[in-house]
């Protein structure tokens, strides 16, 4: 593999200039700069980022951290379309990305703390956001560079990428009340309450009283408490929820109970696969792989959003297929 010391050598200079002239070290003249960077190029050199990154303390690598098992699954299409977008903008900029995961918060801190002391990791991505976190705790008292997916509840200075979760659920709402012209809906959501879950519905909720229909909510922690729901409200014509796996369940379980097929939903991130279900399903186009990329642009912008009291954010448009 060519070195530094290889470059150096063929341009008859020490190897102290041949980094400098690489670095564009204005120490060195135009001339030599110049003369030295064409010759790495014709010769193939790359230079080691990580040894140059970890001689300044850090390692060409950024944490990227998912959010409990219990809250998720890492193997969801949602994340790994985040994960391919994450990747590709670290590539270009020699980086490359660590996931920390974990069933508890208590092993996912402890992993995130490793990361930093052990692998010298000093920009994290959390492919979350939610109140009183730990992790994100942890990073702001130690001045580490982060950007969740998802609006901050707990710091207005953090950096954070996501879509107009309110402004989404009031165009999905519509589309279901307007354009499937269903008369008795339902929103679906976890039992987690997330940030994004309580926007979809405040927009829900605005379209259901424009519509003049009551805006029924079920959450899906307990599923027999998801079908003593579904026996109480027969009426049910139709299903917003907040992603396309809460959307099939709940569809599931209203087939089980009586059997209706074809049945109109608008749910987000268009995570299934064409033909997976017989519903009437459209979906919300979140494009995940495009805030993917945003984070890693955003991670290593310019900006200091611990000095400065204004959130810090990229807003991803959405689209309903």
């Amino acid at each position: 593999m060519l070195t530094i010391r290889d470059i150096a050598a063929k341009a008859g200079v020490s190897v102290s200039t041949a980094s400098r002239a690489l670095n564009n070290n204005p120490r060195i003249s135009v001339a030599t700069r110049k003369r030295i960077q064409a010759l790495a190029t014709a010769e193939g050199y790359r230079p080691n980022y990580n040894a140059k990154n970890l001689t300044a303390g850090e390692a060409n690598t950024v944490g990227v951290v998912f959010p409990t098992a219990d809250h998720t699954f890492s193997e969801n299409p949602f994340y790994i379309d985040l994960l391919r977008g994450i990747n590709t903008e670290l590539m270009e900029r020699q980086y490359v990305l660590s996931v920390a995961i974990s069933k508890t918060e208590d092993e996912l801190l402890a992993n995130v703390k490793s990361m930093v002391t052990q692998g010298k990791i000093k920009r994290f991505i959390l492919l979350y956001a939610h109140r009183t976190d730990p992790i994100a705790d942890f990073l702001r008292q130690n001045k580490l560079r982060f950007v969740t997916i998802g609006q901050p509840v707990d710091d207005p200075t953090d950096l954070f990428v996501d879509n107009d979760n309110l402004k989404a659920g009031i165009g999905g709402a519509s589309y279901l009340l307007d354009q499937l012209a269903v008369t008795h809906p339902v929103f679906v959501e976890s039992a987690h309450d997330w940030a994004y879950e309580q926007q979809r519905r405040e927009g829900y909720e605005r379209m259901t009283a424009q519509f003049n229909v009551e805006p029924l909510t079920c959450k899906l922690g307990d599923l027999e408490q998801a079908r003593s729901f579904i026996t109480r409200h027969p009426e049910i014509n139709g299903i917003m929820a907040t992603d396309d796996f809460n959307a099939i369940e709940f569809y599931r379980l209203i087939r089980e109970s009586s059997g209706a097929s074809h049945f109109p939903i608008v749910s987000f991130n268009r995570s299934l696969p064409v033909g997976l279900t017989d519903a009437d399903l459209h979906s919300v186009d979140l494009y995940p792989e495009k805030m993917g990329a945003a984070t890693v642009t955003l991670l290593f912008s310019d900006r200091q959003p611990l000095e400065s009291a204004t959130p810090r954010q990229i807003t991803i448009p959405y689209e309903i297929k």
